[in-house]
């Protein structure tokens, strides 16, 4: 069962996993995986993850094609572009292991070490502003307050000042 692959750029493989990982493709989609590792090619896998159902099986490949990749000094990076597949992923508490990403862009950045969610940097875009909000040390402003039914029981309460 031959896998679809690309180069992403000079130091990244991308591999699609379009199947379900079952009992019947198990091994050879392992092999599969397993030949595609460079010996002394790119330095990052991204092994993008086409299908939503993740199995507990897909996970074990996964793993144990991490672990020949480090012997081989590449790494691993894992696109989950499915809700279902990222949920099995952090519930077998693998995100960081498998350095799992929503998007190609994402699981290249998580290769180089960047950290989970983060984006190519932009000028003048709204977390540029939101950023420069969080990290000013104005203070906030008074008028600034809580809206809503229970609004006013997030703030603190005093003994005797009703």
């Amino acid at each position: 069962m031959p896998l679809l692959s690309y180069r992403l750029d000079e130091s990244h493989l991308v591999v699609e996993l379009c199947n379900v990982v079952d009992p019947d493709n198990e091994s050879a989609i392992e092999q599969e995986l397993l030949t595609l590792l460079p010996c002394c090619g790119p330095s990052t896998v991204i092994v993008d993850v086409v299908t939503p159902l993740l199995t507990p099986r897909a996970l074990g490949v996964l793993l144990r094609v991490r672990g020949d990749a480090e012997q081989r000094g590449v790494s691993i990076a894992v696109v989950a572009r499915y809700e279902t597949a990222r949920e099995a992923l952090s519930a077998a508490a693998l995100n960081r292991v498998l350095r799992v990403a929503h998007t190609l862009q994402g699981a290249e950045l998580r290769s180089r070490g960047c950290r989970p969610g983060a984006v190519a940097p932009r000028r003048g875009g709204l977390l540029e502003r939101l950023e420069r909000r969080v990290t000013s040390s104005d203070p906030v402003p008074l008028t600034a307050r809580a809206v809503g039914p229970y609004a006013d029981t997030s703030l603190p309460r005093f003994p005797g000042k009703g």
